[in-house]
């Protein structure tokens, strides 16, 4: 079984090495993030964080390779809406995952977006990384 919890001070270096792995953006200070574990293992994160004032996404999810298709993002997708604050919270996933993503609740968003969504959606592909699909809920 999965649980799901916050993301303590001292594992917030081993959480930020597995996002610079993923070539995802660092997590500012103030962000709300969680670990998944199971058996005491690390198998998930997820996070929200505020890009600007107003300006919430949902993201951050990975899940270890050992432990895809046990549906600790599912899990951990959950956790992090009922965290979240009353109000649009906004999604930036690779677009292969759009439809786990909109199966959570999410809608496409078409522009114009938030000037930080924007951004960040223009950074995905500056990066190289594979296109990325903007959703909101």
């Amino acid at each position: 079984m999965v649980q799901i919890r916050a993301l303590r001070d001292d594992e917030r270096e081993w959480a930020a090495t597995r996002y610079r792995e993923l070539r995802f953006a660092a997590s500012p200070p103030g962000t709300l993030a969680l670990i998944a574990e199971q058996g005491g293992a690390p198998v998930g994160l997820g996070r929200l964080v505020e890009l600007e004032p107003g300006v919430l996404e949902l993201g951050g999810i990975w899940t270890a390779e050992a432990a895809r298709g046990r549906g600790v993002a599912r899990a951990m997708v959950a956790a992090l809406l009922a965290q979240a604050p009353p109000g649009r919270l906004w999604c930036i996933p690779f677009a292969h995952l759009s439809a786990f993503y909109e199966s959570c609740g999410f809608a496409p968003a078409p522009p114009p977006w938030p000037v930080s969504i924007a951004a960040k959606v223009a950074a995905v592909a500056a990066e190289g990384l594979p296109p990325a699909v903007v959703l909101v809920r």
